[in-house]
């Protein structure tokens, strides 16, 4: 073995032994490359004229992510530039310019004039290319796929979504699973864990056959639409927070923006941590009171529609999956109903992050207003937020990296269809859907949650990854209360209650 093959596998592979069996294991990583990270990646401008001489330097390694009429622009490892003796005449650096600039090959995307599915895995994706693939998938594939806008963002942008299930089949019975990106949309890595999704359910439509009957997958690859846009097209200096409060420059002090996953009306502000903040000038503004902000509206307004069974919410970049309850001074219902899952997943993901493991977590560092927090305290949700492993790396790396993390999404599919559940259609006597209260008497709840039936079809669904023997009463007022004891279970099937009139 040469000296150069054997210094290559010591650079690319993080060696990590286990002393109980004297074992090693070798991780193979990715190495941390942000493009948007002005400490570790360098936008260079490249007068036309120059062309030819820049690409004579690179050795033609270095591919031009963006033209103008009068120059180019390439993303370059900090690094390399004394090696490449950068900047010099006509070649100069620049700074904070809009992502469109770096991501590689966006101008090439939006020029596309055909559409296939396979063009969602071609590069990043800002909320003009999202809307394009979103309205398209849906005319390719009418029978698994509609297209959908679920409200508006703070300064009117639509707040687009996608709803896969099998539209030859009725609704009613089916249940409801939420996959969402971009809630900080500088984190434009997340959007493609949203795709994968997509493009995973769509490309082998008989694995997935069984799913489309029996649920409705939601996915909204772009919450935050504003902070998309600034992202995008402003600076690569904002883009975590939206629009607010809705009028003037984006970039004025008076419009400060709000971090929508601080807004969620749960434990909001109850943190004291410097990653939430009443301060309208943090990056972690939380905005003037709780669920403050149109994307905050929409996305509950979603969840109270679907009562989603389970979610995951996709960020970047700390390499964990977070399970509720996240906020601190916040106690699991009893026993507790996410962790059995959440560690199923952690132990099927190999992360090619370089400095450290995937592992399942409360979470990174204090925070509130949280959307997982929110659906597991309102619906039981299992609700999970997963940070990927890079943030905004060349597109060449989010591949593998998209590929790393595709378990979580899987495993939560095969639980909410195989794992152990009750599934409840509760009504009246004459067959009349009921949102009746369900109350567990073997749980003890510590923040006052409170488990309803879905008003539109009287569907109660509540997975249970470890607990295999459930005792409730379901109650609503002016009917007697209905006591019911037995096993969970892992069939398709749901229970038909019925509640008396007293």
């Amino acid at each position: 073995m040469s000296f150069r093959f054997r210094f290559f596998l010591f650079c690319n592979l993080v060696l990590f032994c286990v002393p109980a069996s004297w074992s090693c294991i070798y991780r193979d990583t990715i190495p941390s490359r942000p493009l948007n990270d002005p400490g570790k990646m360098t936008l260079l401008k490249v007068d036309r004229n120059s062309r030819e001489e820049f690409l004579r330097i690179t050795d033609y390694r270095v591919p031009f992510t963006f033209e103008e009429r009068d120059s180019f622009y390439a993303a370059v490892p900090r690094s390399d530039l004394k090696s490449y003796g950068f900047p010099k005449q006509g070649i100069s650096q620049v700074y904070k310019y809009p992502f469109k600039y770096y991501s590689g090959n966006y101008q090439e995307l939006v020029n596309e004039t055909i559409f296939a599915l396979g063009d969602v895995t071609k590069g990043y994706k800002d909320n003009s290319l999202n809307f394009r693939y979103l309205y398209w998938i849906s005319k390719l594939f009418p029978r698994q796929a509609s297209f959908q806008v679920i409200g508006k963002s703070s300064r009117g942008a639509d707040i687009f979504a996608i709803l896969l299930t099998d539209h030859r089949t009725a609704d009613a019975g089916k249940v409801s699973v939420l996959f969402n990106c971009a809630h900080h949309s500088n984190e434009v890595i997340s959007v493609e864990h949203c795709y994968d999704v997509i493009y995973g359910v769509l490309s082998s439509k008989k694995e997935y056959s069984d799913a489309l009957s029996k649920l409705k997958i939601w996915i909204v690859p772009i919450v935050n639409p504003d902070g998309a846009n600034v992202f995008w097209n402003e600076t690569i200096a904002m883009g975590r927070k939206n629009g607010y409060p809705g009028y003037g420059s984006i970039l004025e002090k008076d419009n400060p923006g709000v971090d929508i996953n601080r807004n969620y009306p749960f434990f909001w502000g109850k943190t004291r941590s410097n990653q939430t903040s009443p301060l309208p000038s943090s990056v972690f503004y939380r905005g003037p009171r709780p669920g403050s902000e149109p994307e905050t509206v929409a996305m509950m307004a979603l969840a109270e529609k679907e009562r989603f069974v389970g979610s995951i919410s996709y960020h970047a970049y700390a390499n964990c999956i977070l399970v509720p309850y996240t906020i601190d001074d916040t106690r699991n219902p009893d026993p507790d109903l996410a962790w059995s899952l959440g560690n199923k997943i952690a132990a099927e993901i190999r992360s090619y992050n370089p400095d450290k493991a995937f592992r399942a977590r409360k979470n990174i560092y204090g925070v509130d207003g949280v959307d997982q927090d929110y659906f597991f305290f309102k619906y039981g949700t299992l609700a999970y937020l997963l940070e990927t492993s890079h943030s905004n790396p060349p597109y060449s790396d989010v591949p593998k990296i998209v590929e790393s993390m595709r378990p979580a999404w899987k495993l939560l599919l095969r639980e909410l269809l195989e794992g152990d559940k009750v599934f409840f259609r509760i009504a009246d006597e004459n067959g009349h859907p009921l949102d009746a209260n369900i109350v567990f008497e073997n749980q003890t709840y510590y923040h006052g949650e409170i488990r309803t039936a879905r008003p539109a079809d009287g569907i109660y669904f509540q997975s249970f990854p470890f607990l295999r023997k459930v005792k409730l009463r379901v109650e609503k007022t002016g009917y007697a209360p209905l006591y019911w004891e037995g096993p969970t279970w892992k069939s398709w099937k749901a229970v038909d209650l019925v509640l008396k009139k007293e």
